[in-house]
C-alpha cells in the first residue's frame, strides 16, 4: 500500500528559500536541487521510515533523509509521512520555528 505525503506550509516555504537562493546563483542548479530534493522525499511514498531518528530530537517523533547537505525532517503518523523542514545541514540542529 503506497502513503500519502503531507507538507507543511513551512517545510514549502523551505524548499522554495532554498531554490530561489541557489537560482539567484545558477538557475540549472536550483532545479537540479530541487528535484532532488523532491526525488529523496519520494521514498518515504513507499517506505515512510525510510529515514533515521532526528538526533536532536532522538525521543521525539522526528526521522530525517539527507539529501546533498540537506536534512529532510518528517514525522510519520497513520501511516502518512508529514515532511516538517528542509534544513540546511550548516545551521546545525533543525529549528522547527526559525524560517529560512
Amino acid at each position: 500500500m503506497d502513503h500519502l505525503l503531507i507538507w507543511t506550509a513551512k517545510a514549502v516555504a523551505d524548499l522554495e528559500s532554498i531554490v530561489t537562493y541557489i537560482a539567484d546563483r545558477n538557475p540549472p542548479a536550483a532545479t537540479e536541487i530541487g528535484q532532488g530534493i523532491m526525488d529523496r522525499i519520494e521514498v518515504l511514498i513507499s517506505h515512510p521510515f525510510a529515514g533515521s531518528a532526528l538526533d536532536e530530537a532522538a525521543d521525539g517523533p522526528y526521522r530525517k533523509l539527507i539529501y546533498r547537505r540537506w536534512k529532510i525532517i518528517y514525522s510519520v503518523r497513520h501511516g502518512r509521512a508529514i515532511i516538517m523542514r528542509i534544513w540546511p545541514a550548516a545551521l546545525g540542529p533543525v529549528d522547527f520555528d526559525l524560517p529560512l
